[in-house]
């Protein structure tokens, strides 16, 4: 079974006057599960930000531990006042808990007003089951999600925008919601542009009325993708063998860097490499290999990626270029880094573009992490 993961969308508004948001949203993700909890505080500005702030922190944390809905309820009920005017919560919310190794969508509902799951264009009826947890009704969702489904959420400074004008006397409302994102989801429009088009629609409609603070996320539904970088024979030869059927039979794509190390892994599986020439300036040869998705040189083309994800350089040659361009796709990038010593990059005389392997390999590490991607790295 094909394993998915999802990308996060989020955009939102102020109420007018206030200068920071009441609505709050709140990520959580490892490689196989991702927590999120979008949440309104009671009210707007400062107070509704602290207040929606402590129960998305909660509910994200807690749901992603594993902790039931009912410890997560009694953890925020313990932490928050209630209003004693109005008897309410000061805060309402809406969880979701992704598990990737069997596609399952787990959503808590607590007085939330839209929360729509879309499905090749069309909002499915979600099967809701009712719950009472220390006399606050609730709603649990479990279903399977599907490559290209999208969840949105958002609070009811969407759903209500428009309040009291001429064309929307009761609100925008959640049947107009519908259909706009049905239509937008027909014209192909991605995710994250129906999340800050309702934003601003909802800020338009609130123009001449107080409306409220808004949130839109949408969660988007893709194949979770792997990346796996082979940099550098194993320091033992010995440890060759095992070390490249290790990396030719883990899931994701693949890539070679290093004439050494692809010549190690085309002796073992017994695939030759085809290099192509480069005719480019400070653009090493690539090559290509039956099972590899990229095969490049090694310190120089690792140097150059490094160099570009920091912003140095533009002008690299076409193997860092293409596996960039992998290296933006993936959602985890898994490099397995021989520590075999080639003599050249000790020699004083050259620059830090050539310089050891490991550290060019841990910089980049360092890069991708503060992207979002999950980076592990083993030495052999």
């Amino acid at each position: 079974m094909e394993i998915l993961t999802c990308d996060i969308f989020y955009s939102l508004k102020n109420k007018a006057g206030e200068e920071i948001c009441g609505d709050t949203i709140r990520i959580k993700r490892s490689e196989n599960r991702v927590a999120v909890t979008v949440s309104d505080g009671l009210g707007s500005g400062i107070k509704a930000s602290i207040l929606s702030t402590l129960t998305a922190s909660l509910a994200t944390t807690m749901l992603f531990n594993n902790v039931d809905l009912e410890d997560v309820v009694k953890s925020i009920i313990a932490t928050l006042p209630k209003c004693k005017v109005r008897d309410l919560s000061y805060a309402n919310f809406c969880s979701v808990l992704f598990n990737a190794d069997n596609s399952t969508l787990y959503l808590a509902e607590y007085d939330f007003p839209v929360v729509l799951l879309c499905r090749k264009s069309a909002p499915l009826d979600l099967p809701r089951k009712k719950v009472v947890i220390e006399g606050r009704e609730m709603f649990e969702t479990e279903l399977q999600v599907e490559d290209g489904d999208v969840l949105f959420i958002m609070t009811d400074g969407v759903s209500q925008a428009g309040l009291g004008s001429d064309l929307y006397p009761l609100g925008f409302g959640i049947d107009n919601i519908r259909k706009e994102i049905s239509n937008l989801m027909r014209s192909k429009l991605p995710p994250n542009s129906i999340v800050e088009y309702l934003i601003k629609k909802a800020q338009k409609m609130d123009e001449g009325t107080k409306g409220d603070d808004a949130l839109c996320a949408a969660l988007s539904f893709r194949p979770f993708n792997r990346v796996n970088i082979m940099v550098g024979p194993p320091s033992d030869p010995s440890l060759d063998e095992e070390v490249v059927k290790l990396f030719i039979n883990l899931p994701g794509k693949k890539i070679v860097c290093g004439g050494t190390t692809s010549q190690v892994v085309s002796r073992v599986v017994g695939k030759e490499v085809i290099l192509s020439k480069s005719l480019r300036k400070n653009s090493p040869p690539i090559g290509y290999m039956e099972g590899v998705d990229l095969v490049t040189e090694g310190i120089v083309t690792l140097a150059q990626v490094f160099r570009s994800l920091s912003g140095q350089i533009e002008n690299i040659g076409r193997g860092a270029d293409l596996l960039l361009k992998i290296l933006d796709k993936a959602d985890s990038v898994h490099f397995i880094v021989g520590k075999a010593i080639n003599p050249v990059y000790q020699n004083p005389l050259f620059s830090y573009d050539l310089s050891l392997k490991v550290r060019v390999v841990e910089d980049i590490a360092r890069l991708l992490r503060e992207k979002g991607k999950m980076v592990d790295i083993e030495y052999y």
